[in-house]
């Protein structure tokens, strides 16, 4: 239907006026008792008045005066109590329908107030978000009330005395007057008793800035800390095992910061009283988790504010701090304590504590003396205490730092500069030395902020006899393992001993293998070894994704008649992942990687419960691997994986490690990094589900060093952490850097010196498709693997994202919606937080899925997508009981399918009738690795009632394993729609032998002719200017019009058209210009199509040029209450392509067209791009007007005929802005200024709303307005009379600096001839720069709407 889209989507802009009323300093308000009350509505929702108070949804009504500046209002407002939830929004200084700031209460999941100003062009700029503390319910009235006054905000809510925010907003000038709004919202609200009062514009002066915080007293809080510390109880193991007894240390430990005591002889002693210790459980942090889009913070006139994915995890989260009984924000290090009993036969015994991890250092002491220690994040450690712990009570200090350099905290802002310059170009990075100065000097974090600390991972107490069994490793193999077994013996003296290997089938109880398998071994007093104990010959049930079978490898070492000294059982299983050939194998053959990367393990590292019931939702959505993405598992998460079937890459503890330019760091931080990820490796590499080891997450250096040879040095340092990781794991691939491309390094540093070093085995490149990196469809003709495939690499993707909803709403995530700005080059302004969620959820589904199925389609020399970031695709990701999938999860699950049936639609708009040019293909990566026999296809086309409107079958060839197959099926739109519109689904099921292996389903747009053809009326005359082909266009809709051969023949008043078209003319002559603008100031429309360099041409002064659309698939409404537009979904417009194999197109270009009160937007486009920083509004304008473009229309009194005195009069009219210069030729200028008078003959009577003036002012040219000014209007030009008038003052006249001004008077009055009469402001004051020489009037533009 591309037909449609050339006609609507370049049609001309009506002109609106806004209404202004003088200032009123008097109380307005509206109880809404007036029913037939008239509302200026915006939007395309509905508002209205009815049973006393004011009705909305997705629509807002203006209420009061535009020129409002100072005032406080106050509502009331409700859901209808059959509400889903409730969505209260409001606006205030609504300068206009893009600058003004907006107020909500956020009820459904949230429970928050939120305020942020709207801006044009990208100024969108979010104040806050603060807890309401109560939870809003249906049916229910809340009570609002804004004071803002000058660039101070404050928001109350109900009858509390101090606001919930409270603040200043530096850019305030961007909205800094307009009306009340009432409004807006996706779900139904009802608004009462509206009260607006002015307020002096000092009225909070000397009001303390001071927001309502719920918080415990310190006197509550003191008691709490009471009641928790009366309830602690020290830990006892009450009897041994014979063999090894093990004793969880968790749950709650004695705490007290270092603010409260930094005595550590106190603090270690166990004479100490610890009564007046504080509770803390473990494993926990003792700050907020914040991590990635859950903790960051982006820039706001406010300052830092948190990112937005989840404001309802991360209030959780600061919650949980709060509500300890000691301040966390001071804590920079703590003292742990945790009393322990032991029985009298630990005596002779060998006592170790084991710690799965700390952040970030730990000084461990046992009853007063050092016993160890540790710096690191991820890695576990363990401390001998065979010496210090005895029978009886034992006291265990664990001193806990939070970051090793002393800082108290370190904010997530130093992960900004990473991943936000992912993208740079080599020459873009020469700077990032001390751009990344802060981070360097912190230990590696993974994805976490704000520094973490505290016993985050499990404590246990392990008692074994001495000799004893350090350390197993299992190396599988498919009909058995090898298995290195170290021990060490700890006794006093020599120790023989036997090894004994039980495998024992985990679901069944069934044993695989049992029997004794090294004998008459020996260990000299405190010597250690490895011995291989190698198992053949077995029939193991295999572990893969989609059959997990675990077993239990139980070591036993034997003493004497058998006798168990020590036995230690490992969960694993039977698998091999190799990398050969170019692609991965799982047990012997090739393997696609289904992944889902990202999972919500660092948001809640200890709740087992979440990790199954994920991974559980996982499998069923046909997502079998993911990746630890930055931030390494712990064990309970790992296990998780291994029960449920899900393969891991298994991710570095540093991500963006000497990233870009940034220096090498010290040896000894790079020391602590490696060998702390070498000791995580060797911890979770007797698991199944890990596949393969990623060094690091996006280092970036081999592809953006500006500094080569240090760019080497970094390679080398890195090639040999490689080098030891196959040394501790050799039985798994390893990835260099997740998004590192051989063929790229060796571009760059050439193939010898790739052979000096060892860049891994796996291939990955990260790309965001119609997220950040082009069109999805740019990628359907397998794109990816021909650009990035290297021979004998296989390559894979661990990060392909299409954007990040929010884990309450399905919002887009607030710094993506409101400074980055993807969201709008997909949805446009449904992506605020009052639109419906569903135009992003359902958006994100459909990209998401088409991209997934398009990969797995076109790219069968590649080994596998892992999406990003997977738990975001979830509503309350971070919640066990509550967590429930987004439309996105469904079409991944469709997408994922191990046999997949997909269909390649280049289009989804079609006419009834119409065949559908599609491929259908069949992707077979089933689970058993066998060929699919001929199958039987299928399809259907059903509508919103699932009834099937069209059907048929077709037969598909076999398919082989990891083969790709499509054929071209004769599938036709149904001829007969139940409506003009209709949307439909094709519905695919593929079949063998009657059993189905496939089902999937499309979204399409059907529509009747007759929908958008014969819809001008045929009494009107058109006129077409035809350099294009356009008359094809308009027979095919019916649209009856006569062609021209020239401008001068168009234009012909003669004619007397209704609509002149010019379509795609490419030049046009100055005097054309001319007669074209002259044409369209006298009231005569013209319809620009596909002619921007003829549009440029006439209208300079407002189109600054155009933009080539990398892809042209998306279209987006500026103003969705446009007439133009209805009828048409607000997603409707994007995807036409005339059933063609190549990227849709919506448009071919956008006009760039500078922001003014004669140009309208009604659509506009956005090329797809990356991160647009924050930094000031015009910096932000500037990069996004390079983006994005906007069709225009010009004001009545352009081009009209001028009368004055001055002989520059012309310029008064041509539509082009003078700028603060005074010699750029765009002024008229008086040197005698007594009285300047200008008439304008707009040519007819014409309706005017609003007329302004611009003036300039040059302080040291002595160049000024006038001081008064008077508008009168004449129908005739005989009689005129006066209508307005405005004078200034001398301080408001003689201002110092060089700038331009507006006047502005509001009209409403209908007239054809306009006069402007200005009286001259005399002499310069004796103290102006020019005292006594009269001053100057400079004029231009003169603006009627």
């Amino acid at each position: 239907m591309n037909q449609i889209s050339k006609v609507f989507l370049a049609c001309a802009c009506s002109l609106s006026g806004l209404t202004t009323q003088a200032q009123d300093q008097t109380v307005w308000s509206n109880d809404f008792s007036n029913a037939s009350q008239p509302l200026n509505t915006v939007g395309r929702g509905v508002c209205r008045v009815n049973d006393g108070v004011f009705h909305s949804r997705s629509a807002y009504a203006l209420f009061g005066n535009p020129e409002w500046k100072d005032y406080t209002l106050s509502f009331k407002a409700r859901a209808p109590k059959d509400a889903e939830q409730v969505q209260i929004w409001a606006g205030f200084r609504t300068h206009n329908r893009f600058d003004r700031y907006v107020v909500g209460i956020k009820g459904g999941l949230q429970d928050d107030l939120y305020l942020m100003r709207t801006g044009y062009m990208g100024t969108d700029e979010f104040m806050g978000v603060r807890p309401l503390g109560f939870h809003p319910v249906p049916g229910e009235w809340y009570k609002v009330k804004v004071e803002v006054c000058g660039n101070r905000i404050r928001v109350f809510v109900n009858d509390e005395k101090l606001p919930h925010i409270d603040l200043e907003d530096k850019n305030s000038n961007l909205a800094p007057t307009g009306e009340v709004a009432l409004g807006g919202g996706w779900i139904d609200t009802e608004f009462d008793d509206l009260t607006v009062t002015p307020l002096a514009e000092d009225a909070l002066k000397g009001v303390r800035v001071e927001e309502y915080r719920m918080a415990l007293t310190t006197q509550e809080k003191e008691k709490k800390r009471s009641e928790e510390r009366a309830q602690y109880t020290s830990v006892k193991l009450d009897k041994l095992t014979a063999d090894r007894t093990e004793l969880s240390l968790d749950g709650n430990w004695l705490f007290m910061p270092d603010y409260q005591l930094n005595d550590k002889t106190k603090a270690i002693s166990i004479q100490t009283n610890d009564n007046d210790w504080h509770i803390m459980p473990v494993p926990a942090f003792w700050n907020p988790i914040r991590i990635w889009l859950h903790g960051e913070t982006m820039p706001s006139p406010t300052g830092p504010q948190h990112k937005g994915v989840s404001d309802t995890y991360y209030q959780q989260e600061t919650d949980r701090c709060e509500n300890y009984t000691f301040n966390y924000r001071k804590t920079g290090a703590a003292w742990y304590r945790q009393w322990l009993e032991l029985p009298a036969d630990v005596k002779g015994k060998q006592l170790t504590l084991s710690f799965d991890a700390v952040s970030k250092m730990a000084e461990v002491y046992i009853n007063g003396e050092a016993a160890g220690s540790n710096i690191g994040m991820f890695g576990d450690f363990q401390v001998d205490a065979t010496r210090f712990l005895r029978p009886g009570r034992n006291l265990i200090v664990v001193k806990v730092t939070r970051d090793i350099n002393g800082k108290a905290a370190q904010t997530s802002d130093a992960m900004e500069n990473y991943y936000s310059s992912v993208r740079k170009e080599v020459e873009d990075n020469q700077n990032d030395q001390q751009a990344n100065k802060a981070v360097l000097t912190d230990i590696p974090h993974g994805f976490y902020g704000d520094n973490p600390a505290g016993i985050w991972q499990p404590v246990k107490l392990i008692v074994s006899n001495p000799l004893k069994v350090e350390d197993i490793f299992i190396k599988p193999a498919l009909d058995g393992a090898s298995i290195d077994v170290t021990i060490k013996n700890h006794a006093p003296k020599k120790k023989n001993f036997d090894i004994r290997i039980d495998i024992i089938d985990k679901q069944t109880g069934e044993t695989l293998y049992g029997a004794p398998v090294r004998s008459k071994l020996s260990l000299a007093t405190s010597a250690q070894e490895t011995f291989t104990c190698d198992i053949k010959g077995l029939k193991p049930k295999l572990w893969e994704p989609a059959t997990p079978n675990l077993y239990d490898f139980r070591v036993s070492l034997t003493e004497g008649k058998n006798k168990v000294t020590d036995c230690i059982t490992v969960t694993s299983g039977f698998r091999t992942f190799e990398s050969k050939d170019g692609f991965l194998y799982l047990n012997d053959r090739k393997y696609w990687l289904r992944g889902g990367n990202h999972i919500p393990f660092a948001l809640c590292p200890n709740d087992s419960l979440l990790a199954d019931k994920f991974m559980k939702l996982m499998k069923e959505g046909n997502v079998q691997s993911t990746r630890t993405h930055t931030t390494p598992w712990n064990e309970l998460w790992v296990s998780a994986a291994d029960r449920n079937g899900i393969a891991i890459s298994f991710e570095g503890t540093w991500s963006w490690l000497m990233i870009h330019s940034t220096p090498i760091p010290d040896k000894g931080v790079l020391d602590l990094w490696s060998s702390e990820w070498l000791r995580v490796m060797k911890k979770y590499r007797n698991h199944p589900s890990v596949f393969f080891w990623t060094v690091n997450n996006e280092m970036k250096f081999y592809d953006l060093d500006a500094d080569t040879e240090r760019a080497k040095q970094k390679f080398r340092i890195v090639s040999d952490v490689v080098k030891d990781m196959r040394k501790t794991d050799p039985t798994r691939p390893v990835c260099f850097d997740s998004n590192y491309l051989h063929n790229k390094a060796s571009k760059r540093f050439g193939d010898n010196f790739l052979k000096t070093v060892d860049d891994g085995d796996i291939d990955d490149n990260h790309a965001y498709y119609n997220w950040y990196d082009y069109s999805v469809f740019r990628f359907f003709n397998g794109e990816f693997q021909k650009q990035f495939k290297s021979p004998g690499r296989p390559l894979i993707s661990q990060e392909m994202s299409t954007g990040y909803p929010n884990a309450e709403t399905g919002h887009p995530t607030r710094s993506y919606q409101l400074i980055h700005q993807n969201p709008y080059s997909l949805i446009g302004y449904e992506a605020y937080d009052w639109g419906d969620p569903a135009s992003f959820l359902n958006t994100q589904s459909f990209i998401t899925g088409e991209l997934a199925e398009t990969l797995r389609r076109t790219n069968e020399q590649a080994s596998g997508i892992m999406h990003f970031a997977y738990m975001t695709w979830f509503r309350q990701c971070y919640d066990h009981q509550n967590i429930q999938p987004y439309p996105t999860y469904y079409a991944m699950q469709r997408a994922m399918q191990p046999v997949l049936v997909s269909a390649e639609l280049w289009g989804r708009n079609l006419y009834a009738g119409e065949k559908l040019h599609t491929r259908i293909y069949v992707v077979n990566d089933n689970e058993e690795g066998r060929d699919l026999k001929p199958t039987s296809l299928a399809w259907s086309i059903v509508d919103e009632t699932n009834k099937v409107l069209a059907s048929g079958t077709e037969q598909f060839p076999a398919v082989e394993y990891y083969g790709r197959k499509y054929i071209e099926p004769n599938i036709h739109m149904p001829s007969n729609l139940p409506a003009d519109k209709v949307n439909v689904k094709l519905k695919l099921t593929l079949t063998e032998s009657g059993v189905t292996l496939s089902q999937n389903e499309y979204g399409l747009l059907v529509a009747r002719k007759e929908w958008n053809i014969g819809q001008v009326t045929a009494s009107k005359k058109i006129l077409l200017l035809d350099k294009d082909h356009m008359k094809v266009t308009l027979d095919f809709l019916d649209i009856a019009c006569q062609t021209v051969p020239s401008i001068k023949e168009l234009l012909n008043a003669k004619q007397k058209a209704n609509l002149c078209i010019i379509s795609g003319l490419k030049e046009c002559t100055d005097e054309e210009a001319r007669l074209l603008r002259e044409y369209q100031s006298k009231g005569g429309r013209i319809l620009f199509l596909n002619s921007k360099e003829a549009a440029q041409k006439v209208y300079p002064e407002y189109i600054t040029g155009w933009i080539i659309p990398t892809e042209g698939d998306i279209v987006v409404m500026e103003r969705n209450d446009a007439p133009v537009f209805d009828g048409i979904g607000a997603l409707e417009l994007r995807y036409f392509n005339n059933n063609k194999r190549e990227i849709p197109l919506a448009c071919t270009a956008t006009l760039k067209a500078i922001r003014h009160e004669n140009v309208k937007e009604l659509a506009a486009q956005m090329k797809i791009h990356a991160y647009i920083d924050g930094g000031k509004p015009e910096e932000r304008i500037a990069r996004i007007e390079s983006m994005r473009g906007l069709p225009v229309c010009l004001n009545k009194a352009t081009a009209c005929t001028v009368y004055t005195d001055s002989p520059a009069k012309d310029v008064l009219v041509n539509g082009v802005r003078g700028s603060s210069r005074s010699s750029d030729f765009e002024w008229a200028s008086w040197e005698n200024n007594d009285t300047i008078c200008i008439t304008l003959d707009l040519g007819k009577k014409t309706r005017m709303q609003k007329l302004i003036m611009g003036f300039n002012n040059s302080y040291g040219m002595g160049i000024h307005k006038p001081r008064r000014m008077e508008v009168w209007v004449s129908p005739d030009d005989r009689q005129y009379r006066k209508i307005k008038e405005q004078s200034f003052t001398e301080t408001e006249i003689f201002r110092q600096g060089m700038f331009t001004e507006d006047v502005q008077f509001d009209l409403k009055d209908e007239s054809r001839y306009v006069r402007i009469v200005a009286y001259g402001a005399g002499m310069n004051p004796p103290t102006h720069v020019r005292p006594e020489q009269t001053t100057k009037v400079c004029i231009d533009e003169i603006i009627i709407e």
